[in-house]
């Protein structure tokens, strides 16, 4: 469901007056307040190894609960995207990365708690720091492992924005 159809009150005044505006709007008739339905934010980060490998996961949570994804999620306010993509890459494997490299941008979308999510999400590469080791984060991760790009398939892939990036990028 598109979320301007979730929202039937107004949330400043809670008027039923609250309609909508545009594709990406609704607005309330009697205190003028405008809700926009903006992109969120998220990172996704290949992780590579000192053998070239990348880094992939088992997704623990919906959206693509059991399928494969790359170490990433939203930016939180005030955070850059790399700070993000950082941060990210750490709480769900508890390593730490280097040479960080903005590499794409692609929009995606999927249901969450039954209301559409458009996410913008941001793919960087980084190498794994020398020493570094990977721990499963519970209820974020499970089967951490490195995989050889060769053996990447897109389709077990959750997120329809990281099938896109690692045909675009890994297998071209």
């Amino acid at each position: 469901m598109h979320p301007l159809q979730i929202f039937n009150f107004c949330p400043k005044c809670g008027s039923k007056n609250f309609l909508i505006n545009s594709n990406y709007s609704k607005k309330c008739l009697d205190c003028s307040f405008e809700y926009f339905k903006n992109p969120i934010i998220g990172v996704a980060v290949l992780v590579y190894n000192e053998s070239g490998k990348i880094l992939c996961l088992q997704r623990e949570r919906n959206p693509g609960k059991g399928l494969l994804g790359l170490p990433g999620g939203f930016v939180d306010l005030g955070e850059s995207i790399e700070e993000a993509a950082i941060r990210e890459v750490k709480e769900e494997t508890g390593i730490e990365i280097e040479n960080l490299k903005l590499v794409d941008n692609i929009p995606n979308s999927y249901i969450y708690s039954e209301m559409e999510q458009a996410p913008l999400d941001f793919y960087f590469t980084a190498n794994i720091t020398k020493n570094a080791l990977l721990k499963e984060q519970k209820g974020e991760t499970s089967h951490l492992r490195f995989v050889s790009p060769k053996e990447i398939n897109p389709d077990s892939f959750a997120m329809e924005s990281t099938r896109i990036y690692l045909k675009k990028h890994i297998l071209k």
